[in-house]
């Protein structure tokens, strides 16, 4: 029995959620004007872990899995990848990081929006 379904339906879902990640809600935007000092440069409103260093390695890093899942998914589909439970494991990890990564930025900008003015 063939996954047929399961890697068209990847190649679909990836592109959505690629774009979800970038350039929805003017996210790159927001990140370039808004300050992230460390808690070591300001302890008030500085970020814990959060730097934009480390945002932008790890939506680089969240990006270049999302497109490498797609290469793959459409891989899979014309016959170069042959299907296995390893791939689609690997596929449904790709998945399952970028819906976190969602979940999680979706928090934190309307955490941010609804906070009450200082």
């Amino acid at each position: 029995m063939g996954h047929g379904e399961f890697y068209t339906t990847i190649a679909q879902v990836f592109p959505v959620l690629l774009l979800a990640l970038l350039w929805d809600s003017q996210y790159l935007e927001n990140l370039r004007v808004r300050p992230r000092p460390s808690r070591r440069e300001d302890p008030v409103n500085g970020v814990w872990f959060w730097t934009k260093s480390r945002v932008r390695v790890y939506v680089i890093t969240v990006s270049i899995v999302i497109v490498a899942g797609l290469g793959a998914a459409v891989s899979a589909l014309a016959g170069i990848l042959p299907d296995s439970a390893v791939l689609r494991f690997l596929l449904l990890g790709a998945l399952l990081l970028t819906l976190v990564t969602l979940v999680v930025r979706i928090w934190a900008e309307v955490t941010h929006a609804s906070r009450p003015p200082a």
